[in-house]
């Protein structure tokens, strides 16, 4: 029986790592069909994203990534799933710009989100 209660509290001590490692990845996680409005930064090299949610992202990109008609942005998870949780899952296609290589997904705090100009937010 203490060998059993010993193996139960060694298999709960190892599990807490991965499950603090399963809801910090969940919380970076968005569906795109929760998606309700994104706006890139002024620099073209960001793209923030409200989700229905409640939620914010910050989508980061290797480099600029201009919108030069002002037309939506594509998201699609390379998995053909709609659920998004990292840069490397996602392609985005902005009509008329090249390059728009995601490198960093982030879900924004409250505080975040609240540095953000009225108007760049989306």
């Amino acid at each position: 029986m203490l060998k059993l209660a010993s193996f139960a509290a060694v298999a709960v001590l190892a599990a807490t790592p991965l499950a603090a490692q399963a809801a910090q990845h969940s919380a970076t996680c968005f569906r795109t069909d929760d998606i309700q409005n994104t706006k890139m930064t002024p620099d073209d090299r960001a793209m923030y994203l409200r989700s229905s949610t409640g939620a914010f992202y910050k989508i980061e990109f290797g480099g600029a990534c201009p919108n030069p008609t002002d037309a939506p942005p594509v998201l699609h998870p390379i998995n053909n799933t709609n659920i998004v949780c990292g840069p490397a899952g996602l392609d985005i296609k902005i009509p008329g710009a090249e390059g728009c290589i995601p490198t960093k997904l982030i879900r924004l705090t409250p505080a975040e989100v609240a540095k953000i100009p009225p108007a760049q937010r989306p």
